[in-house]
This record gives C-alpha cells, structure tokens and sequence, in this order.
C-alpha cells in the first residue's frame, strides 16, 4: 500500500495562499498559438485535395479558430442565482467549390446559417493542448461535411439558373486575396471571479431595498477570445477580442397591470472601465428616479411630430434605419429591400451629415470601443470605409464578394460569431456633422419647431433600449426603438414625463426630416444581431432633432398585482 504524505501547517497555509489568487481564465498563449497554426494551415490545404467526379473542385478553404473564455454570474435580492465560467473552441470552416470567378454562394452568404446542417454539429473542437489529435480528427470531419454541402450547394445553384435569372452573375464570387501575416500574442485580463460574485451578490441586495422596486437583478458577463485564422492563400492572422459587460435591472408593476423597467448596461473593453461600487450606486440611483418618474408618467399611445434623440437614441436612429442597409452583402440578395443600391453619389440628407465605419478606431475620448479589430473574418485588414459624406452617399460596407464590376475593394466588414458565413456587419460607426450645435441650441430649436407645426409638444428622447429594423423586400421597409426614458416638452419649455411608446418609421422619410444634429458625439457600446450572429459593435453619434418622427404604442401584457406583500429580507 502506498505511503500518504504527512502535511505540514506550513504546506496546507501555502496551498491556501494559492487558492486565494484572484482567478482568471487563460487565453491562448504563444507555445499553443505556435502549435495550432500549422495544425490549421495543413488541414486546410489538405482539404483542396478533396474531390468528387462529376463536381467541381474546391478552390479556396479558411479555417477560422476562436478559443472562448467565458464567464457570468447572475444575482437577484440579494442571492446568486448562476455562477458558470466556460471555456469553448469552435472552428468557422469555409470551402469554396468552382472559382473565384463562379462558385456556390448565393444572396451575398446572407442565408447560409442553417442549423440544421449537419456541419453545425461539428464546428465544436477539443480544447486541449497537451494533444491536438482531437483538433485534427474534428477538423478532418468539419471539413468533409463543409465540401460536401458547398458541392450540393453548387448543384442547387446550377439548377436554378434554368428557371430564375441570377442578377449577380457578371459578378465574380469571390475575390482573390494577396497573403497577409499578422500575429499578436496577449495576455488575459486577471478576471477575480469570486469578487464579481460578491458585487453582483451585494448590490443586487441593495437594489432590491430601493422604495417601490417590484423586482430586480444584476449580471455580470465576462468573454475572452483568441481568433487564429489561415486559409490556402497563404494569410495567417492571430488577433483577440475582449468584452466585459455589467447588467442591472429594476421593475415596478403599476396599479394597472403594467411592468416599467429600467436597466442599467455597461459594455466595455477593459476591466478598468467597469465601475466600482460608488460609481455603480450613483448610476443606479438616476434609474431608480426615472423608474419613479414614469410610474407617474403620463401614457400616450401614439404621436407624429418634431422629436429630439439625444445622442444614444440617435445612434440606434442611424443604426436601424440606414446602417444595415448599408451592408454590402444585401445588395447581393434579390430578396433584400437593397434600399440604397444605384444611389452612390446621390444626396440622402437635407443637412451635411458624415457617416464612416471604421474598425480600426480603438478610442474614442479615452473610451475603448468594442466592436474594433485589425482583419475581418475573412482574412481582410479592416480600414475606413466612408459611407456618407456632407448628406450624400459614398458607399457601402462590403466583404470579398463584389459587389459592382470596376474598381472594387473590399472594406474588411466580414464578421460572425460562431458558423455563420460572415457577412458585411457594421463596427465602430461614427456620425458627424460639420455644422453641429449645442445640445441647448437643439432644444431651442425644438421649441420653434413645435410653434411652427401648431403642435401641443414635442418630445424629447433621452434613452432607448435598443432597435430593430426589417430590411428584406418581402416586409415593409421600416424600423423601431425601443424608449426608456422620453418626456413630451410644451412650447413654454416645461417638460412631463411620458411612457407607453416607441419611435417607428420608414427609413428614407426619418433621415429626411433630420433638420439640425448636435456638436457633441457620446459612445455606446453595445451588441447587433443579424444573420450571421450576435456580435459587439459600437456607435459614436451626436444627438439629433427630427421636424417629425412617429411613435406608435409599446406591447404591453397586463399582468394582475402580486396577492401578498413582498417578503421582509431575513
């Protein structure tokens, strides 16, 4: 029988010193990175060697790596309801059958995101780094299935160019890539996991006290990533994204039936940009005095006149109503609305408005912007792409699929988040205008705005909490934000808050009635979902004032009040 070790105090004291190391998750490091890209690189050529007769040949394979470290928690009343922390790999694979010229996508890749293929099921890969022998054996069947469906996938094409025209075939599918090498090594931040179980714990605690809140939470969301991506071009690219965001909400039920709600969310690129304690109660307390406000708000169910977004509304503004419509790869589909497409050049605004993406912008005022990176997800290096200049269109964000016949170039937009084909995705966008104002001014002329048209009042938006816009040509061209905070302001200046609507519009008719915007931009970091996934994006835009902008009544479902009283804490 084996002989147990006789600890010393000294020993076990250690081993607790050890433990009481804030913890943090690691990212890829350099000897892993080294080790995982020539195993990515082989397979990927190897993948060209694939064939069956009858079909064409694959010409082009990428394989995409993104090593995830994760973690969240999530508290409510002053309890942890989760604590999880996770780490993940998951391989984007694109093969490529035919040529550059001519190959198996179609609608600019905006529909290849089924689920339900059999692929999907092997994009997951093993996490160990002691053996890659899992790594190789899950990339072999990921890129056997991928060929096999890119060659059914060309089949299927085939097979509709004998009853429906292809309005995209003078275009070339893809477009050849020179080799690009750009490799970055980095550390983790050190996530202490136990303190943010305990902040979220703690507050949660706290906020559940504050005078008529119904219900409450706080969550704090924590994701790490190491991408590695190489393709039979020759490019290897290593680069990392991080992204830590802080979540709390509060509720109230009115006497109605109804449930008005605050949040609070914080996205940022850094741990040093999350708040401390203090911070986050300060915070806090300003949504708790809107929660108020609202509960004794007036509510309206619809409204049609000049309207006032202050700068994060009017983010979610351009974001909704001309920013997906600027992505390239919807001029691809015939089943997009493709609202701008021909119009280059052509005036959009009544006023110089100057709309860019650039993904490259890491700060703006000393705030890290979430949604930058150096190469898209198809190897591309990202830059500047101007899309609107002095109110007139100048472009679009595109990926490498073209989307005209002469002089064009891609603009590093390709982006997804797990097996999704990237497609052209906005980044870090950034609204200006050469003649801005002050915010004061704007209200001025918000004012003489509202006695212009004869109006009762006007509004003032001062908070949305998101946006969602339907850019397909089957629906109707429109799009919405969600208010969650707005006042309706009288011609004498006097201002009462208001609830129970959104804005809506149609896009065109929204950015024509754009009349004055503000000289003083404000970051919102924060996230977008479309085909090919949920990803981080920011939005640097001034505030804006609309001579009209239609809301129409929120969905609301009544609720019946609580039978019992809250239960006392202890």
């Amino acid at each position: 029988m084996q002989k147990l070790p006789i600890w010393s105090l000294a020993s076990i004291v250690s081993i607790l010193a050890v433990a009481s190391i804030p913890y943090s998750r690691a990212m890829l490091q350099r000897p892993a990175i080294e080790r995982i890209v020539p195993i990515l690189t082989k397979d990927a050529r190897r993948a060209l060697r694939m064939h069956v007769r009858g079909f064409p040949k694959a010409y082009y394979c990428s394989l995409l790596l993104r090593d995830v470290d994760w973690f969240n928690t999530w508290a409510a009343s002053g309890s942890t309801y989760r604590r999880r922390s996770d780490k993940t790999r998951n391989v984007y694979c694109d093969i490529r059958v035919g040529s550059y010229r001519y190959d198996q996508t179609v609608d600019g890749g905006l529909h290849d995101n089924d689920e339900e293929r059999e692929s999907v099921s092997h994009v997951t890969v093993p996490i160990d780094d002691h053996s890659y022998d899992g790594l190789r054996l899950a990339v072999w069947r990921l890129t056997e299935c991928k060929f096999r469906e890119a060659l059914s996938d060309f089949s299927d094409k085939e097979s509709r160019r004998l009853s429906t025209l292809d309005p995209n075939r003078g275009l070339p599918s893809f477009l050849k890539s020179k080799r690009h090498r750009h490799i970055v090594y980095s550390r983790p931040e050190v996530l202490d996991e136990p303190y943010w179980v305990r902040f979220c714990k703690r507050l949660s605690s706290w906020i559940s006290t504050l005078p008529q809140v119904t219900s409450s939470w706080i969550e704090f969301d924590a994701e790490q990533v190491t991408k590695i991506f190489v393709n039979t071009e020759g490019t290897v690219i290593v680069q990392h994204q991080r992204v830590f965001s802080l979540t709390a909400q509060i509720s109230k039920m009115t006497k109605e039936g109804s449930t008005l709600d605050q949040e609070l969310v914080i996205n940022c690129a850094s741990l040093d940009e999350m708040p401390d304690v203090r911070t986050f109660k300060r915070l806090m307390r300003q949504k708790h005095q809107q929660l108020l406000k609202l509960s004794k708000a007036r509510a309206i169910h619809s409204f049609s006149g000049p309207v006032l977004l202050h700068s994060q509304p009017a983010g979610v503004l351009f974001h909704e109503a001309i920013g997906h419509r600027l992505e390239g790869s919807r001029l691809l589909s015939a089943g997009e609305g493709q609202t701008f497409k021909g119009q280059v050049g052509k005036r959009l605004f009544n006023i110089p408005v100057t709309i860019y993406d650039n993904p490259r912008l890491r700060r703006f005022k000393g705030i890290r912007c979430i949604g930058s990176y150096d190469f898209d997800d198809e190897g591309t290096p990202a830059r500047s792409a101007e899309l609107v200049k002095e109110g007139s269109l100048s472009g679009f964000l595109t990926t490498r699929a073209p989307t005209q016949h002469r002089k064009f170039a891609p603009t590093g937009h390709a982006r997804s988040k797990k097996f999704q084909r990237p497609i052209s995705r906005m980044s870090v966008t950034v609204i200006k205008a050469d003649k801005g104002v002050t915010l004061e001014s704007l209200k001025e002329r918000l004012l003489k705005e509202i006695q212009a048209q004869n109006k009762p009042f006007g509004m003032i938006v001062y908070q949305t909490s998101g946006g969602e816009t339907d850019t397909t040509s089957y629906d109707f061209q429109a799009f919405a934000g969600q208010i969650a905070f707005a006042t309706l302001i009288y011609p004498d200046g006097r201002e009462e808050p208001v609830r129970g609507v959104n804005f809506v519009g149609t896009p065109l008719q929204a950015i024509h009635n754009i009349i004055a915007v503000g000289n003083l931009q404000e970051v919102d970091n924060g996230f977008c979902g479309a085909e090919s996934g949920f990803i981080p994006i920011t939005t640097i835009a001034p505030a804006v004032l609309l001579s009209n902008l239609e809301l129409q009544a929120k969905d609301e479902q009544l609720a019946t009040p609580y039978i019992l009283p809250r239960p006392k804490p202890g």
